[in-house]
């Protein structure tokens, strides 16, 4: 299966994978990110705690 591109569900779409050598052992969900880091949310101006 090496060289192929598997599609990989990340729990909402699938995600293409290219599978390389280096990937033997390990299990395909971990190669499909399935958080979106959006940045630390800012504070509005002027605000304080």
């Amino acid at each position: 299966m090496i060289g192929h591109t598997i599609a990989v569900h990340n729990g909402k779409t699938h995600i293409p994978v290219f599978i390389t050598e280096q990937m033997i052992g390990h299990k395909l969900g971990e190669f499909a990110p399935t958080r979106t880091y959006r940045g630390h949310i800012r504070d509005k101006k002027g605000a304080k705690s």
